[in-house]
């Protein structure tokens, strides 16, 4: 009952609220709540900023609502991670195989709780760490293999990972050291000037600034 509460809790953005009143979705979000209370938090305001980059760049109707969900369900392949890996300064070789897998097992997670899931949305959540070098993981895709609607949400998912409180770094990054590092990893330049442009988002305990 309290995590039901949570999740409709007053001033949260409407598309949520809307999004949650499907079993699937609901299901898997009470699921990300419960595993940790920042991964929902973070799950929110990624898709807020995710939003408002699709909306400056022009998606709308169906591609603008699947940017959305995947932003919101991108780290839902996490809720099978130790607790203690959340707290970890320093990684493992092990440890790094299992973050490295979490992409994957979010759409496993997306078509066990939600099986009419958009396709479009499973490719986001498993697309969300690849990056335009041919870097990223699972699978070391470039620049012209990743979908667009991946590249916003791996593009804010690094932005607001930077930003935002951590446990296992002293501080955070400021908002134009955050901006750098998005350039400096290659993500496109309209994407990063539409992240520049945005104010500051506030969800629960996750500060965007």
């Amino acid at each position: 009952m309290k995590n039901a509460l949570i999740l409709h809790r007053p001033g949260l953005p409407g598309w949520l609220a809307k999004m949650l009143k499907h079993q699937g979705p609901n299901r898997l979000a009470v699921q990300m709540l419960a595993w940790h209370e920042m991964l929902y938090y973070h799950a929110i305001a990624t898709a807020v900023y995710a939003e408002s980059v699709g909306r400056a760049l022009g998606f709308v109707g169906e591609e603008l609502e699947y940017l959305i969900q995947g932003a919101f369900f991108h780290d839902c392949g996490k809720i099978c991670w130790p607790s203690a890996l959340l707290d970890k300064r320093e990684l493992g070789e092990e440890d790094r195989r299992l973050v490295h897998v979490h992409p994957i097992a979010g759409v496993y997670y997306i078509r066990e709780h939600w099986p009419d899931a958009p396709e479009l949305v499973c490719r986001i959540v498993k697309e969300h760490h690849e990056r335009p070098d041919g870097s990223g993981y699972p699978n070391g895709l470039k620049d012209g293999d990743i979908h667009p609607l991946s590249v916003i949400v791996a593009a804010v998912e690094v932005f607001m990972a930077l930003i935002e409180h951590r446990p296992y770094r002293d501080k955070s990054f400021t908002r134009a050291e955050a901006l750098a590092e998005l350039e400096r990893q290659g993500f496109p330049g309209e994407v990063v000037r539409v992240l520049a442009d945005i104010r500051e988002v506030v969800v629960g305990k996750v500060v965007g600034v």
